[in-house]
């Protein structure tokens, strides 16, 4: 006898209406829809602590972007029929396709197109019975959500074993409907179990027990319907490749549909509640949510719990449900919890509605020699408690404690191997944390585990794996921003042996390359590495040597770059001259630094160079006191007059004034020049500068833009009498504090 068993992927109702079918069949054997070659994985399900959610991960070891995920949650019916099969000692048979045949179609477009299919008429719209068959059967019964029409038609009658029979004959019905346009690949994966199942049947089965999707159901039920010939047919001359198979953990929210997952539920935490206690979920949830609640802050008695239970059921009833659904609950949570604000629930739907569980695989388990080295480096920085934990968190590390600063350079270096169970977070401005920390958030994807497959290939520890992925990247980057770049994450990750290599190919480079913008944009990322070098012991003085031999070739090429530029090379330039500021006076070399600014005068003092770049010189020039206020004031007034381009002139005021609008607010000789130049514009061609002038004054903070305002109010008037009162000495006063501060002096 055979019995087949239409089930849904992760439904709670399937999983304990086929539990109890099953005792009633007592079967000889179990077949299930999985991959046949993922078989060597069963023995591994009998262990006690390969604990759900976790998936088969079944990969291409020549090539790991062939690799396929079978995730299997406690209220799967594969994963309990499985686990019922193992206790009961029946023989388990995995019928689906090997996915080594898989992996080999889906490459291989000729193998895909040749099984035939006909009667499909590309020019005809196919019906909703085709592309959607569930949202067709919910639509049909009043239901605008599939997902709802399944719970409610059958995720949700938990014990009725009748069920079986009735979708059997529905998928029939849909079947027949939709025949000339089943996809081949699913002919060909039905065509695979059909030869199983007779396999089986030869050898002398009498009860067979066949659990698969509700879709393949009518073509494994009907299994006389099709000769063995034809089936064979279809399958001859598929070529296979061998594969390797193991266990890996997953995660409720990579089970869900919002991740993209095609066999995913909605509510997995609402599911694993409904398949463990169907009868007390509703109230189980409930005092969930209003505990989750207290710990937000928010109000969450148990009376709102008894409350909101009482309207979900209400609303199940109305709703004509025999049992209450995640629409209903989350209905009266934000009627009763959260007064009609459905914000409120959102802090916590995600714990609530898909759940932060994550699985666990044993020890047991074969693991490549660079996920044992991984776990061992992870337990030495004291990370145990937060690996492999799917939700966000943050970690500060403090670079001066060996132990963090190890932490960091392990995050480093998994980031160059592509694994980014870590990002680092920006520090700003004004945090005590300075250059001595970083901010990591944290939050591992159970892909990682694949990635760390991949990376394998490099070594067989992180720190291995990590130098021989720089020293491959290395061979094929020829930019020299991109290897300056790689050098940064380098030192960042502590890897000496590759740094000396790292240096002599980009000085090699460096030597061939006579564009002073990738000089410049090189300059960036070294320049951090030489900054943050001692805060993380790192011997720094080779770096030093190659910004030494940089600086020098910046500044004679960089005058003749500044000249005949168009507008979008002028503004990448400007971008690149205050970098480079910004980078030498953190490097603070007297000797660079004043050849740095030898080569801004030159620049500065060229008529030909472009506005933009000659107010962003002449501004850096004023800072540092080469250039006096009177040079400045005659260069501005020059620059605004009358003869010169009022587009010139607007750029070259951007320049000037980029950075901090507090020049112009002290220095009331050069407010009074860019007042009277804006005053005496035209209206019809001040409406055409204007914005280039926001853009000038946005840059500002809010106090500048704001002050700058009051001193336009004023006029220029009030400006000198301000002037002239601030600088009178008032003796009276003075003489109040001389003896205290004599005091105060000894």
């Amino acid at each position: 006898m055979i019995q087949v068993f239409g089930i849904r992927h992760h439904g709670p109702g399937s999983a304990r209406r086929l539990l109890k079918a099953l005792e009633a069949l007592d079967p000889d054997v179990l077949l299930v829809e999985a991959p046949a070659d993922a078989a060597v994985l069963l023995d591994s399900m009998s262990l006690p602590d390969l604990i759900p959610p976790v998936a088969m991960l079944l990969y291409d070891k020549s090539d790991l972007s062939r690799a396929s995920y079978y995730p299997f949650a406690e209220f799967s019916p594969e994963w309990q029929a499985i686990k019922y099969a193992l206790g009961k000692g029946i023989p388990i048979k995995f019928m689906d396709l090997p996915q080594g045949i898989s992996f080999v179609n889906r490459g291989n477009e000729k193998n895909q197109t040749s099984i035939p299919n006909a009667k499909k008429n590309p020019n005809q719209p196919l019906p909703q019975y085709v592309t959607d068959p569930l949202k067709y059967l919910a639509e049909l019964a009043g239901y605008s959500d599939s997902e709802r029409w399944w719970e409610a038609t059958f995720e949700e009658q938990f014990e009725d074993t009748k069920i079986f029979p009735a979708l059997l004959e529905l998928m029939t019905s849909l079947r027949e409907a939709s025949q000339d346009h089943i996809s081949s690949n699913t002919l060909l994966r039905e065509a695979w179990m059909r030869k199983t199942m007779r396999g089986v049947i030869k050898e002398g089965t009498e009860r067979m027990a066949v659990v698969c999707g509700a879709w393949h159901a009518p073509a494994l039920h009907q299994l006389d319907h099709y000769k063995s010939a034809d089936d064979n047919r279809l399958l001859k001359g598929l070529k296979k490749i061998k594969i390797s198979a193991t266990w890996i953990p997953w995660t409720y929210s990579r089970l869900a549909t919002h991740q993209g997952y095609s066999a995913g539920v909605t509510a997995p935490a609402w599911y694993q509640l409904l398949f463990n206690n169907p009868e007390e979920a509703v109230l189980r949830w409930m005092s969930k949510l209003s505990r989750l609640f207290r710990e937000e802050d928010m109000d969450g008695s148990p009376a709102h719990a008894i409350e909101a239970v009482n309207l979900a059921e209400t609303l199940a009833a109305v709703s004509d449900q025999q049992i209450t659904g995640i629409a209903e609950l989350r209905a009266a949570a934000i009627a009763i919890f959260c007064n009609g604000d459905e914000a409120q629930l959102k802090l916590v739907e995600n714990k609530m509605i898909i759940g932060e569980t994550m699985g666990s695989v044993p020890a047991s388990i074969p693991k490549i020699p660079l996920q044992i080295d991984l776990e061992k480096s992870i337990r030495s920085v004291r990370f145990g408690k937060i690996w492999m934990v799917a939700s966000s968190q943050e970690k500060t590390l403090d670079l001066r404690k060996p132990t963090q600063l190890k932490a960091s350079h392990l995050l480093h270096r998994m980031l160059i191997l592509n694994i980014a169970w870590g990002a680092l977070i920006k520090i700003a401005k004004g945090s005590n944390a300075g250059a001595f920390s970083e901010t990591w958030e944290l939050e591992w994807q159970p892909e990682f585990l694949l990635k760390i497959i991949e990376a394998g290939m490099w070594g067989n520890t992180v720190s291995a794996a990590a130098a021989n992925k720089v020293r491959h990247d290395m061979k094929t980057l020829s930019v020299l921003s991109d290897l300056t770049q790689l050098i940064e994450s380098v030192l960042n990750a502590d890897l000496p042996d590759v740094v000396a290599e790292l240096l002599e190919k980009i000085s090699d480079i460096s030597v061939n390359i006579y564009d002073v913008a990738q000089l410049m944009d090189a300059l960036t990322p070294l320049v951090n590495a030489l900054r943050y070098g001692s805060t993380r012991g790192l011997n720094t003085h080779d770096l030093s040597q190659l910004i030494d031999q940089f600086i020098p070739r910046i500044t004679i090429a960089l005058p003749g770059e500044c000249i005949n530029l168009d507008e979008a090379a002028t503004a990448e330039m400007f971008k690149r001259i205050n970098a480079t500021n910004r980078n030498l006076f953190i490097i603070n070399d007297p000797a660079m630094i004043n050849l740095w600014l030898t080569t801004l005068l030159t620049i500065q003092q060229n008529d030909q160079t472009n506005p933009l770049l000659q107010g962003a010189t002449t501004r850096i020039l004023f800072d540092k006191e080469i250039l006096n206020i009177e040079t400045v004031g005659n260069w501005l007034h020059y620059t605004l007059s009358t003869g010169q381009s009022r587009e010139n002139a607007a750029a070259a005021l951007e320049g000037f004034c980029y950075g901090s609008g507090l020049l112009l607010i002290h220095n009331p000789r050069l407010w009074q020049i860019i007042d009277n130049w804006i005053r005496e514009i035209p209206m019809d061609i001040f409406m055409e500068l204007l914005p280039l002038l926001r853009r000038t004054f946005a840059v500002f903070s809010d106090p500048e833009r704001r002050k700058m305002m009051e001193l336009a109010s004023s006029g220029s008037v009030a400006i000198e009498n301000k002037e002239t009162t601030d600088d009178v000495l008032d003796k009276r006063r003075a003489e109040m504090v001389l003896g205290t501060v004599r005091r105060l002096l000894g």
